[in-house]
């Protein structure tokens, strides 16, 4: 069926027909909570409910993992469903027509092509699965997985087949036999065949192709609308590769799958936490030993596309390492894709010569469950295994290890995270924390600047620490529409620290009406699913709004943030004049040192026009 685009006028529609509260009530129970409804998080283990559903804003939020959206969003988290089927399902529920807007050819080729593909691999899938149940010549697969434990159940429950041994066992089954016969083009794009290296043959001559997968166990991958996208294969003897997946496809992209999730989702999401093992048989062997939250790599390492489908089910990750350098360094590379990412990470270790399938199999699933929970942080494991290598090796190897983790640090937005981190990494290695913090500024100041671009907006994910106190102030009482023109118009996004309330007073500046006005309810619609300060946009506008003296909180915040954005451009100017004075820059200095004084006199203007400001952080988790 051709798919086109569908209009935003349609999505607006629907969006403002559903009713979020009714949708949400499909999946799970709400109770009424003033304004707004309350149940237990579907997306995070919890006991005590701190899952919110506003039915006059339309979003949800929870204040225990930081998920939230609006209704289309949490139809695509708790399904796992694409945007457009989500748009497509509701619009039939409310009776309203979504008449999508004809595609390009090539995009309707494109749309052809992937509906071709799902329905080979399918018919692929169920190939496999009967040649190895059936077939007389899959007896040695058959032993195979009875010798490493897998039983009749688990070849079901995931799927599990057997590719033959001959050159064109699968790509005569699939053109000749069955219910529909497909194209050799239509094989070869969904990467079940490979060309021959040969020329003199036609593009859809079978006799110029040969099957992708023989003599292999296969293992079909699904995605988490459990439809088949790719395979892979593991040899039965010792022949290479061990393993051998499907090619990048128009459906199917290692980078960006995880295998086992269609079926470990629900694990994931009862157990807050997901396990990620390296291979097939590791995730099959423990979800059949009862151990469901664990998914698996397909050979490759995590990508950040990894990181952000990882974190729509869970902010709590374990991931296996071998204790030897290759693990060290694999941890420092992960280190730097999670760092920033709101996921805590921890690394579980294996004795020598196991892997999680043997381990479970020999020690079973109670084993492997406490292994888990007293697994250590990714910092934690990747200091440690610095330190070994550094009393393993030379002086230079331990300061090598010591400064690739520094430079990972500093990738680190929340101050008190930081901060925190460098006093264990001293404390870990036995350094001095003056000499640690001193390098680490100088490898800071060495950093590209453009890292750093003032008022320039990240793309990471939210964080969960909470904002300033005078800031989380001023996006409260914007966020329950409180300012006026003239407030508004007193904001600067500079003057903001914390990145994620920076982008936000930017987006809402920007949408200003005509009389300066802030359109608070069009800025929470365009922005609560902004991967950067949706969080908080989310958090604080469902959170209470407690001040007796709106004029007054406005003031003394604003007061105490101008106030914290000058003493820290008073510092970074004292830095620079110090810095110009010892390369002999006389007039740079005095240009600095002019800049000094007239900040100092702003600073002691704003701290004689008032109380004292505010300097503990907000209250908000977002």
């Amino acid at each position: 069926m051709d798919r086109g685009l569908i209009p935003e006028e349609i999505i607006n529609r629907i969006r403002d027909r559903a009713d979020i509260v009714e949708v949400v009530s499909a999946h799970l129970s709400l109770g009424k909570a003033g304004q707004n409804f309350k149940g237990l998080c579907p997306f995070h283990s919890e006991k005590t409910p701190s899952f919110i559903v506003s039915p006059s804003r339309q979003m949800f939020h929870c204040f225990g993992c930081g998920e939230g959206g609006n209704v289309f969003t949490f139809l695509m988290k708790i399904e796992g469903s694409s945007f457009p089927t989500v748009v497509r399902n509701l619009g039939e529920k409310y009776g309203i027509r979504v008449e999508e807007q004809p595609a390009s050819p090539a995009a309707r080729q494109r749309a052809e092509q992937v509906e071709r593909l799902v329905e080979l691999n399918k018919a692929a899938a169920e190939f496999f699965h009967k040649t190895l149940l059936k077939d007389p010549a899959a007896k040695p697969a058959r032993v195979y997985l009875k010798e490493r434990g897998i039983t009749a159940e688990t070849i079901e429950r995931f799927g599990i087949g057997y590719a033959p041994q001959a050159w064109d066992g699968a790509l005569k089954a699939l053109t000749k036999g069955g219910k529909q016969a497909w194209s050799i083009e239509d094989l070869a794009a969904a990467g079940l065949i490979v060309a021959r290296e040969q020329g003199g043959k036609k593009p859809g001559d079978a006799s110029g192709y040969y099957d992708r997968f023989r003599g292999r166990v296969i293992l079909a991958i699904l995605d988490l609308q459990k439809r088949v996208i790719g395979f892979g294969g593991r040899v039965i003897d010792d022949g290479v590769p061990k393993y051998l997946n499907s090619p990048e496809t128009p459906l199917f992209r290692k980078g960006r799958t995880l295998y086992g999730l269609e079926v470990a989702r629900e694990g994931i999401t009862r157990e807050d936490q997901v396990v990620i093992v390296e291979g097939y048989f590791d995730a099959i062997a423990l979800h059949q030993a009862g151990v469901t939250n664990v998914v698996a790599t397909l050979g490759t390492a995590l990508t950040s596309e990894h990181v952000d489908l990882i974190r729509r089910f869970t902010r709590r990750v374990v991931l296996l390492f071998d204790p030897d350098a290759a693990g060290v360094r694999a941890a420092l590379r992960t280190l730097d894709l999670f760092l920033g990412s709101g996921l805590a990470v921890q690394v579980g270790s294996l004795p020598e010569g196991e892997d999680p399938d043997t381990f479970v199999r020999s020690r079973g699933p109670e084993a492997f469950t406490a292994l888990v929970r007293q697994a250590p942080s990714l910092l934690d494991f990747t200091v440690a295994g610095s330190l070994a290598i550094g009393r393993q090796g030379s002086v230079e190897d331990r300061v090598r290890c010591v400064e690739e983790v520094l430079a990972l640090l500093q990738k680190l937005s929340n101050p008190v995270e930081k901060s925190a981190a460098l006093h264990h990494v001293a404390d870990q290695l036995g350094l001095d924390e003056k000499v640690l913090m001193e390098r680490y500024r100088q490898l800071t100041r060495n950093s590209s600047v453009a890292d750093h671009v003032p008022g320039e907006a990240s793309v990471g994910p939210v964080e969960s620490a909470p904002l300033p106190k005078d800031e989380e102030v001023l996006v409260r009482l914007l966020l329950h529409d409180k300012l006026t023109a003239p407030m508004l118009a007193q904001l600067a996004a500079d003057d903001f620290t914390d990145p994620r309330a920076r982008r936000l007073i930017a987006k809402v500046l920007e949408g200003r009406t005509e009389r300066g006005e802030p359109a608070v309810n069009e800025a929470i619609i365009n922005i609560q699913d902004d991967p950067q300060c949706g969080g908080i946009v989310r958090a604080l506008s469902l959170s209470e709004l407690s001040y007796d003296d709106v004029g007054t909180a406005f003031r003394d915040s604003l007061k105490a943030l101008k106030l914290r954005r000058i003493g820290e451009e008073i510092q970074e100017v004292k830095t620079a004049q110090m810095v110009a004075e010892r390369a002999g820059q006389a007039e740079t200095a005095r240009t600095l040192m002019l800049r000094q004084n007239a900040l100092q006199q702003e600073r002691q203007r704003l701290l004689s026009a008032g109380p004292l400001p505010l300097t503990e952080v907000g209250s908000v988790n977002a």
